[in-house]
This record gives C-alpha cells, sequence and structure tokens, in this order.
C-alpha cells in the first residue's frame, strides 16, 4: 500500500471512526435532552445495532464485484448526512431513523468498519494480515479519545452538547474526502484462491453453511459482545447509584479503555501474524471474562477505572485477532469482504442481544449481581475458543506457499510453529 492509499484508508477510518466519540459519551445524553425516555434510549439503540447487520450484505456485494470504495464511500456520505440531520432532527421516529445510520454500532460505521478491514486485509502482504489490521485498528481508539475531549470542551464552553455535532459533521466530510483518495487496482488481490479449508462446492467458495468450526467461533463472538456490551452500558449506573462516584469517573474510565486499545492493537497484530491467533485469542476472551469478574468483587471506583484498562486490552485483541482468524478462514483474498462482516455482525448481533436481556435480568439481581451474570456468560465463551477453535496461522502459511491444505479439525491446537 502506497502513501496515497494509505492516507486514504487509514484516513478516512480514523476520521469516521471519531464519531464515536459522541455516541459513546453525548449521544444517550442528547437524546434524553430530546426527550426520549432511558427504555426509547434503550430500544433505539438495540435497533441500530440490528440495522447494522446490514453490512453482512453489503460485504458480500463488495466481494462478488471486487470493489470496496464505492461502498465505503457511500457510507461515511451517509455517517456525515446523519450527523447534519441528527441536529435538526424531533421526535421519536425522525431522531430514530437518523441514529440508525449515526449510531456506533448503525447502519453506516458498521459498513466503513466492516469494508476498512477488508481493504487493510486484502492488500496486506504475505503472512502480515494481523500486523495490517493492527495498524489499521490503531486509528480508531485515537479518534475516539480525540473527539471526546474535544466534545467535552465543546460542550461546557460553546453551548452544551448540541454544539459539538457541526464541528463532528465537518471531520465527518472530512473522512469522505479521504476515503477518495483510495485507489483500487485491479490485481492487488490474488487472481486465483488461495486454497481451501472446509467443505467447499469448488476451488475457492467454502460453503460456510457447513463449516462447523466458523459457527463455532461466531457463536464464541457473539456470546463475547453479549457478555461485554452491558459492561459499558451498565458500569457507568453502577458507578454513580452504587458507589456514588463523581461524574468525572465516567470520563476516567472511558479514556483509561481507550489508552489501552491504543497500546495493544498494533503489537496484538504483529504478535499474532509471529506466535499464531488462537493464544492470543484466547488471552483476549479471558481477559475480558476476568475485567467483568473484577468489576463485580470491587467496591473502590478508583479500581474500577483502572480495571477498565482490561476493557481496552480485550477489545484491542478481539479486533484484531477475530478478524485475523475468520479472513485465515476463508483462506481467499477476494472474500475479506466477506471474513470481515461476519465479524461485523457478530459484533453488532451479540452488542443487541447483550444489552436487551440485560435490561431485564439487573432488575432483579442488581448491579453486582448483573456483572456476576456477565462473567459467567464470559466464562463460556472463553471455554468454546479454549476447547473447540483451532489454529489457523499455520493453515493460511502453507496456503500462501501453495501447499495443500486439509480440512482443520475443530479442536483445539496450540501449535504455531509452520
Amino acid at each position: 500500500m502506497d502513501l496515497r492509499d494509505r492516507i486514504g484508508l487509514h484516513g478516512s477510518y480514523f476520521l469516521g471512526m471519531a464519531g464515536i466519540g459522541f455516541t459513546l459519551p453525548y449521544l444517550p445524553a442528547y437524546l434524553g435532552q430530546e426527550g426520549l425516555s432511558d427504555r426509547a434510549i434503550g430500544i433505539l439503540s438495540m435497533l441500530a445495532a440490528v440495522a447494522g447487520l446490514a453490512q453482512f450484505p453489503v460485504g458480500l456485494w463488495s466481494d462478488r464485484l471486487g470493489r470496496r470504495k464505492p461502498f465505503l464511500v457511500a457510507s461515511l456520505v451517509v455517517v456525515a448526512a446523519s450527523t447534519w440531520f441528527l441536529r435538526d432532527a424531533h421526535g421519536l421516529v425522525w431522531i430514530g431513523i437518523t441514529v440508525l445510520f449515526f449510531a456506533e454500532n448503525g447502519i453506516g460505521r458498521s459498513i466503513v468498519e466492516s469494508l476498512a478491514g477488508a481493504e487493510a486485509a486484502a492488500v496486506a502482504p504475505e503472512g502480515k494480515v494481523g500486523e495490517a489490521l493492527g495498524s489499521l485498528r490503531s486509528w480508531k481508539p485515537i479518534g475516539i479519545v480525540l473527539m471526546t475531549l474535544f466534545g467535552g470542551w465543546m460542550a461546557e464552553n460553546a453551548g452544551g452538547i448540541k454544539s459539538i455535532l457541526l464541528p463532528l459533521f465537518a471531520v465527518q466530510c472530512l473522512a469522505v474526502v479521504a476515503s477518495l483518495l483510495i485507489r483500487e487496482r485491479k490485481g492487488v488481490e490474488s487472481s486465483k484462491p488461495l486454497g481451501r479449508v472446509g467443505t467447499v462446492d469448488e476451488p475457492g467458495k467454502r460453503r460456510i453453511s457447513r463449516d462447523l468450526g466458523l459457527w463455532t467461533f461466531a457463536v464464541a463472538m457473539v456470546l463475547y459482545h453479549a457478555a461485554n456490551a452491558p459492561g459499558g452500558v451498565y458500569l457507568g449506573l453502577y458507578l454513580q447509584r452504587d458507589l456514588h462516584a463523581p461524574a468525572r469517573m465516567l470520563s476516567y474510565a472511558f479514556a483509561v479503555s481507550m489508552v489501552a486499545w491504543m497500546i495493544v492493537v498494533r503489537p496484538a497484530g504483529r504478535l499474532a501474524d509471529r506466535w499464531g491467533r488462537k493464544p492470543l485469542l484466547v488471552l483476549g476472551w479471558t481477559v475480558m471474562t476476568i475485567r467483568l469478574a473484577l468489576v463485580a468483587m470491587i467496591g473502590s471506583p478508583w479500581l474500577i477505572v483502572a480495571n477498565q484498562a482490561l476493557d481496552g486490552l480485550g477489545n484491542g485483541l478481539f479486533a484484531v485477532l477475530a478478524a485475523a482468524w475468520v479472513t485465515d478462514r476463508l483462506a481467499d483474498p477476494r472474500r475479506s469482504g466477506e471474513a470481515q462482516v461476519i465479524v461485523g455482525s457478530c459484533l453488532v448481533l451479540g452488542s443487541a442481544i447483550g444489552p436487551a436481556v440485560a435490561g431485564f435480568v439487573v432488575e432483579a439481581v442488581g448491579y453486582r449481581g448483573l456483572f456476576w451474570g456477565l462473567a459467567g456468560v464470559g466464562l463460556v465463551a472463553t471455554a468454546i475458543v479454549v476447547v473447540f477453535v483451532p489454529e489457523t496461522l499455520k493453515t493460511h502459511r502453507e496456503v500462501l506457499e501453495g501447499g495443500t491444505v486439509d480440512p482443520m479439525p475443530l479442536t483445539s491446537d496450540l501449535s504455531t510453529t509452520p
């Protein structure tokens, strides 16, 4: 990838994802100011996550056409437009429609997340898919933190939360401009499939419905986010209502998580290319589970803020390793879009299911009981990864070298020696 393409891809991803720095800390408060109830905000968040499943057919379509730039540009235009219309949207229906395209896991950003990752994986040098994904994903927390800090300053000095939307619109427009710099070339991806792992009908076409290993990993990914997503939603309420923490603790907890994500994501990609995917996958799932259990046990707000470093570590590992594993599993660079939307669809599905169920559970067992339950879900997900999810790096290297690949067994294999 030359400098122009790197600026286009990484720049558009950085600027597009920076908007999450508004959606995470400020969007619920803004919707509340517009008269939406807590229940309506929760339902709207769930609907936005479900709408994010639109990335799946878009990813398949981009693979079929062999082009991702048009979809990436169009999605960024949608994000920018939704930012503009949110400023003047009123009423549940119009605000709801806008949020479906604007939200963190909504239609616009979910497509950007998946197709940017697909493009990075497709043009990555041989044996460096993890490093390429780590390099791209490292820009996400940087943009989020910068936008959050800027948004906090704007909210305090320029007229409240709504004042953030106009400069955010400008940032999203710059993302569109950056995406136009990307040049799609014929021949960047292999003209023939790299190989086959699993059941196929013809070379280069894996029948996903028969790939038990892939489905098992998909279950583990959905459970990961079903456990992790409510932890983000209810952590602030737990800090404020049960532990009586000051409001500034919420921004501290968010910042600690994002900093940890920034630190881990690049080395995670390099180590995954060297050591294998599975050891770091197991580490990511384990860290997520431990973090939730510690929240349930800790009684100090400051210790919970420090514990958020584990949240950033787990999410950073997931962002790189899950995408690299599925890319390896499909074993065809022409299907990198499909690989990324599988991961993204599991993310939004888990992010929709988890908070929806947790909303009922927390009323019965309280915040501590909820976090213990989420840790239990995380433990089940970790066990699935340990026992049933195989290593894929060795297979990926054999395919690149032109060797014959036997179907991967649905067993645990920690060996990463090529």
